[in-house]
């Protein structure tokens, strides 16, 4: 006997904006490993440059290294801000486009594939090309197609949560952080 399950899921726009705005902070969450590593390497090269050509003292440049990282900050501080104005800007456009459509989406879920099928996509993977993560009552599902699609599920979505969890725990790859 084949398991398989079919969920559809009702378009809720608050449920899909709190999805998309914490998506947004996973992803820069996510991110910030990566852009102290940078601050790291190029404090790192500087203080080499430095001691190879400067005369100064170990002082001038602490007071260096705290001055590069109130710079640093800054600047990314300004990308992020700059990127969540931009961000909220599709994010409403997207969802005025959703709101057009009233779409129903269509979760498929079977031994050999994962199936999202709307009006606005229609999409069937085989489980090797799909990881999932769990980030707080959210599901984010990652297809490989050349690029990563991600489809996020929450739980005040649809009440088959738990089955949609077990089966991706069975199915699919966890992805690692």
């Amino acid at each position: 006997m084949e398991n398989s399950l079919k969920i559809a899921i009702n378009f809720n726009e608050n449920i899909v904006r709190k999805q998309l705005w914490r998506y947004f902070y996973y992803s820069w969450k996510n991110k910030l490993p990566i852009i102290s590593r940078n601050f790291f390497y190029a404090l790192f090269i500087i203080f080499i440059f430095d001691s190879l050509i400067g005369n100064k003292t170990r002082y001038d440049f602490f007071q260096f290294a705290v001055f590069f990282l109130g710079i640093m900050c800054i600047v990314y501080l300004i990308i992020f801000y700059y990127q969540k104005v931009n961000y909220s800007t599709k994010m409403d456009k997207h969802i005025d486009e959703l709101k057009g459509y009233r779409p129903v989406t269509e979760l498929n879920f079977d031994e050999e594939s994962f199936y999202v099928k709307s009006e606005q996509y229609d999409i069937r993977s085989i489980w090797k090309k799909i990881t999932y993560e769990v980030s707080g009552n959210i599901i984010l599902i990652h297809i490989e197609m050349g690029i990563l699609f991600t489809y996020l599920i929450s739980e005040e979505e649809t009440d088959q949560y738990p089955a949609i969890l077990s089966f991706l725990k069975r199915k699919a790859k966890s992805k690692k952080r």
